[in-house]
């Protein structure tokens, strides 16, 4: 289901400095309340197209999910009209930006991607983020460094929407990441996670590559807890995390369609950086 952004009050803005200003209350509501928001947002329309989109998100920090306020992020009203464009250029830069505490660097720049202009009954503006399309796929790159002992934080953060709605709490992650090979890595886990009443440690390791066909292939796949009732949980689906080993995974064919990944590249030094070309 498409995304719905709050852009304050209807009619849509008909000017880039209109259309900047709004972005900016919404990156404000996106951080946690009292902190000033130093980004540096550009943009230019043309008719209800958006001809380019400059965001430098550099010192943002992005809001935990208890400090968001939804209200002046999602529109509240039903839907009552809409209306097609695309986002022609998007350049979003960040050196960093802060996500849960970790120092995410951020560079990326994406052409062609549809959204519509929506009003809602109360009077909203909002955009709606439409999914690419094989008739219309995403262009462009990204490139995205985490400090290696900050990547767990960085992740969980991100995650941390989806860890609720299915009633899990994580009080640690933390990954490590190995270098061994142009376009492989291996990855150690190690976390703290609860469900309901049941807590427990979970250690995890796996080896990752990625060929010029853009497949991943897992091997060395290990997982496994101190808690023996998890212990034994995962011992139950041993033989379904076995099945990965060795399984090379199309990632062309696993991603969604509109998504073409043309290359991927991973390096790993202080940083964990992964480039990505889309085409």
């Amino acid at each position: 289901m498409a995304e719905s952004i709050l852009l304050g009050h209807a009619p849509r803005p008909t000017d880039g400095a209109q259309l900047a200003k709004r972005i900016r209350t919404l990156v404000i509501a996106a951080e946690p309340a009292g902190i000033a928001c130093t980004s540096i947002i550009s943009a230019e329309l043309d008719g209800a197209d958006i001809a380019r989109l400059d965001l430098d998100l550099t010192d943002f920090i992005l809001a935990g999910e208890v400090d968001r306020d939804r209200a002046r992020l999602e529109p509240q009203g039903a839907t009552i009209s809409r209306e097609a464009a695309v986002l022609r250029q998007l350049t979003v830069r960040a050196s960093p930006m802060r996500v849960s505490g970790a120092e995410v660097t951020l560079d990326a720049q994406l052409r062609d991607l549809p959204f519509r202009w929506i009003e809602t009954d109360n009077g909203e503006l909002a955009v709606e983020l439409a999914r690419p399309t094989d008739e219309h796929p995403l262009h462009g790159q990204a490139l995205v460094s985490v400090p290696k002992h900050q990547l767990g934080a960085a992740i969980l953060g991100l995650a941390e929407s989806t860890l609720l709605d299915m009633g899990v709490t994580v009080s640690k992650l933390e990954i490590d990441v190995e270098s061994t090979g142009p376009r492989s890595v291996r990855l150690i886990v190690d976390g703290k996670v609860r469900k309901g009443l049941l807590g427990a440690t979970v250690h995890g390791s796996a080896h990752a590559a990625i060929d010029d066909g853009m497949g991943v292939t897992l091997t060395d796949i290990k997982l496994e807890s101190g808690n023996p009732l998890v212990a034994a949980m995962l011992a139950a689906t041993r033989g379904r995390i076995q099945g990965y080993e060795g399984r090379r995974i199309d990632l062309a064919s696993e991603l969604p369609a509109g998504i073409r990944l043309a290359d991927v590249q991973v390096r790993v030094t202080d940083d964990v950086i992964v480039e990505a070309r889309l085409v």
